[in-house]
């Protein structure tokens, strides 16, 4: 993948990129361990780099990606020779990630991991129940145990979730935030599209472009909301900081983008390395994909913190029985590969969550020949 400079970003954005950290958020992180999940991925990797510049006492980069995990490793003993990195290979669903939290004992968990492909995970409730919610229930446990502070990087999906990812990761705030006690302090961050990563729009755009086919787009009209990594880790981290209570953060990402602009911008880009325009192919928007992004919902009211990028919403906390039986119900249907239960419970969870036709048909497909026999038996 050819990367984007900060200029193009600028361009493709239209407004200028900032990176934020001060010498005393620096400072802040001197002396401290600190675990990073999903460490290989596009958002992952830069907490990884921005906090190895800050010279940790110890940094530990857990993934199940093992060609991530390597690449990012070896970056940092390149650039951070004298960092104490440990690089841990495994699934936060399993118990590796509590052994890895009680062995290492870091100050502040970074939550990064998650499966976050809109219209693939339309079709893999499973995969994304277990990942994005039962990944972070026991994350946030482990965090718990050892008296870590706890930052959930989610989406503005989970904002009136109209797809599997978005209420998977509404789930997973609230299992964060109903963890709270006198002495943790889990907070949650949402911010919208990273511009420019791994498998992104802007990855898809450059490679029709190049290739001479046609850019695939959705919807000419459909907005988004984009930051570069670098912002959105510098905000994360900056939050996590001046954080004092366990909240939803909101960073601000400037004016949505529609994305026929952001096609016809990044035309031009390509047009001035000497690569020939070409048609732009509208598909229409996919299962789970909304027309406009939303940052919040659920009733908050976003305020100002001490940063200006930086919005709160305070959460009343979720009713933590009716949170902890999804947990089971999820896990038992995970377990047994129920898509149509796991679904189900996933939308029982998250009552704002409109579960799309496309979503529920795949998951009464998956459905195993023995489950539905149990289920007649039993109803018999």
């Amino acid at each position: 993948m050819i990367a984007f400079s900060d200029r193009e970003l600028e361009w493709l954005m239209d407004r200028p990129v900032c990176r934020l950290l001060t010498a005393a958020d620096r400072r802040s992180f001197r002396g401290r361990r600190v675990l990073i999940t999903g460490a290989g991925g596009s958002i992952g990797s830069e907490l990884a780099r921005q906090i190895a510049a800050c010279e940790p006492e110890e940094l530990t980069l857990f993934d199940n990606s093992e060609l991530n995990l390597f690449q990012i490793e070896r970056e940092l003993r390149q650039v951070s020779p004298n960092l104490r990195c440990h690089a841990v290979l495994g699934d936060v669903s399993r118990r590796a990630i509590r052994h890895t939290i009680l062995a290492r004992r870091p100050h502040v968990v970074y939550h990064a991991a998650a499966y976050k492909h809109v219209t693939m995970l339309e079709r893999a409730v499973c995969p994304a129940v277990e990942a994005n919610v039962l990944g972070t229930v026991a994350v946030v446990d482990a965090a718990k145990e050892v008296g870590a502070r706890f930052v959930l990087i989610s989406s503005d999906k989970a904002a009136a979730p109209e797809s599997v990812m978005g209420a998977t990761k509404r789930l997973a705030e609230l299992v964060a935030l109903s963890r709270v006690s006198d002495l943790f302090r889990p907070i949650v961050v949402r911010f919208g599209n990273v511009l420019g990563s791994s498998g992104s729009v802007l990855t898809i755009m450059r490679d029709a472009i190049r290739s001479g086919r046609p850019v695939p787009i959705t919807e000419p009209d459909a907005t988004r909301y984009f930051m570069t990594a670098g912002e959105a880790v510098s905000l994360v981290i900056k939050a996590d900081l001046l954080a004092q209570r366990p909240e939803t953060y909101w960073l601000d990402m400037g004016d949505p983008v529609r994305i026929g602009d952001l096609a016809d911008r990044m035309m031009q880009l390509e047009e001035r390395a000497g690569f020939a325009p070409v048609p732009l192919d509208v598909i229409g928007l996919r299962a789970g994909e909304k027309l406009r992004e939303e940052l919040t919902t659920q009733g908050l009211r976003m305020c100002r913190t001490t940063h200006r990028r930086i919005w709160v919403a305070t959460q009343a906390p979720g009713d933590r029985s009716h949170i902890a039986r999804a947990e089971r119900r999820l896990r038992l249907r995970v377990a047994r590969f129920d898509a149509a239960g796991a679904l189900a419970w996933l939308a029982a969870a998250v009552p704002e969550f409109r579960v799309s036709p496309e979503a529920s048909a795949m998951a009464q497909s998956q459905r195993l020949p023995e489950l539905s026999a149990a289920r007649e038996m039993k109803t018999a």
